[in-house]
């Protein structure tokens, strides 16, 4: 735990300062991210210092939902299925001796899943000590001696024992906190909303005898790609192994990366196999792919019932209008509402509230501009949060709320001379106008 810890410390102070940079250098720097949501958290290499609150006034309650942290993988079929390509190329006598190299670690990546699949890892429970502790640091008026913290999770035991972590680093800030926690059924719509594509096979099966424009474009970008150096530096004979395994070239080696790269999670950090596999341009347009699938299957409204796939999130956002209107009137019994779920619902709140550049409508004609201006792992990785946080001052009635998408100031399509703080008003009415926009596509 010690070593996990320090190694997300140093990644942190050394990787404050890219901000700047470019998707491109960011995956160049590390690899890991590549894998969009199943990155470690993105948070700590994008820091940056947030505004300063208008002159008189200070926060007084705080209203959240995030993702666990790093897991375990999500169903052993992911680690056994790449284990299956080394074994069965081995069998074929297609392997070099990199790929003998690869498949010693891949038994060792399934060994280290295998019976903990899904759960929650070290390194994911230390994610969210490490926000809780910096969400205290900032906020500290907000948690004054005997405050109380309400915590809601899905049922879920990764989001149970991120939710544990977060209240039990708050603890260790302030130990005359009360913290409640819950995870029942009821709670469930708030915290994973009824969306209609997590119900949908082919969100989850692959697209494979899809004829949808954004699939066919993806598919003819794809086969315009080199990958023959990473094929090449595993394989004898791809399109031999390809054959037994009835998967194609391209789903093997993105498959091998996801799981070499997914070892971060796991407190794994040496990158050398990656660097020595793959170059930087596959490294990228392995992203590349990635991401444009990810953006299209689960965030743009642009695709298949677009807006209207959205909807079920106004139960969430309803949730966090009530609990706010009831700490302003002074009638919520908690400073804080947390909610911890999953990255399907993190998205689809960003998209429903058209948080800065995260929201449904981007342009998914480019998929090497999609890369550019909506890089996943700025966005959703495990243990990513949003923090609505809300100020009052003595001399004016306005309440203020700012947004923190993974710790960074964002911004609402909302007039203010203040920005990134705006008047709760004005955002309330901008969400509620949201939440019947999205009503009314998916009643049509």
């Amino acid at each position: 735990m010690k070593r996990i810890l320090s190694i997300s410390l140093a990644l942190l102070f050394a990787l404050c300062a890219v901000a700047q940079t470019t998707p491109r250098q960011e995956i160049d720097a590390h690899p890991h991210l590549a894998n969009i949501t199943l990155s470690t958290y993105g948070g700590p290499y994008y820091f940056e210092p947030i505004a300063k609150a208008p002159k008189g006034y200070k926060p007084f309650y705080i209203s959240h939902y995030g993702r666990h942290g790093s897991r375990h993988e999500a169903n052993i079929k992911y680690p056994a299925g790449a284990l299956e390509i080394f074994l069965v190329a081995d069998s074929l006598n297609v392997l070099t001796e990199k790929g003998k190299e690869v498949k010693a670690v891949m038994q060792q990546i399934y060994d280290a899943h295998n019976g903990r699949i899904g759960e929650l890892t070290p390194l994911g429970y230390e994610q969210h000590k490490g926000v809780a502790r910096r969400m205290y640091q900032r906020f500290k008026p907000v948690f004054y001696t005997g405050a109380v913290v309400d915590s809601r999770s899905s049922t879920y035991t990764r989001c149970i024992l991120s939710m544990a972590g977060f209240n039990e680093s708050l603890k260790e800030c302030n130990k005359m906190l009360s913290i409640r926690m819950d995870a029942a059924e009821e709670h469930q719509d708030v915290i994973r909303p009824r969306l209609s594509f997590t119900k949908d096979p082919r969100y989850f099966a692959g697209y494979e005898n899809s004829d949808e424009d954004w699939w066919l474009r993806l598919v003819d970008w794809t086969s315009k790609q080199d990958f023959s150096h990473c094929i090449n530096a595993m394989f004898t004979d791809v399109e031999l192994l390809s054959k037994h395994l009835g998967r194609s070239p391209m789903a093997l080696i993105i498959d091998i990366y996801k799981r070499l790269g997914t070892m971060q999670n796991l407190g794994w950090h040496d990158r050398t196999l990656i660097d020595s596999i793959y170059t930087p341009d596959e490294r990228y347009a392995i992203f590349l792919y990635e991401n444009y699938r990810w953006y299209c299957r689960y965030v743009s409204t642009k695709v298949d019932n677009g807006v209207a796939r959205f909807a079920p999130m106004q139960t969430t956002v309803l949730d966090i209008i009530k609990y706010a209107d009831l700490a302003i009137e002074g009638k919520n019994s908690a400073v804080a509402n947390l909610r911890f779920g999953h990255d399907y619902y993190l998205l689809g709140l960003f998209a429903i509230m058209g948080i800065n550049e995260c929201s449904g409508d981007a342009d998914i004609s480019s998929i090497e501009k999609l890369g550019e201006t909506w890089p996943a792992f700025r966005k959703v990785t495990m243990a990513s949060n949003l923090q609505i946080v809300f100020y009052r001052s003595k001399k004016n009635p306005d309440v203020l709320v700012r947004l923190l998408e993974n710790e960074n100031d964002v911004t609402l399509p909302i007039e203010s001379s203040i920005t990134p703080f705006y008047k709760w008003d004005d955002v309330k009415a901008y969400l509620l106008g949201r939440v019947k926009m999205f009503n009314d596509a998916a009643a049509k």
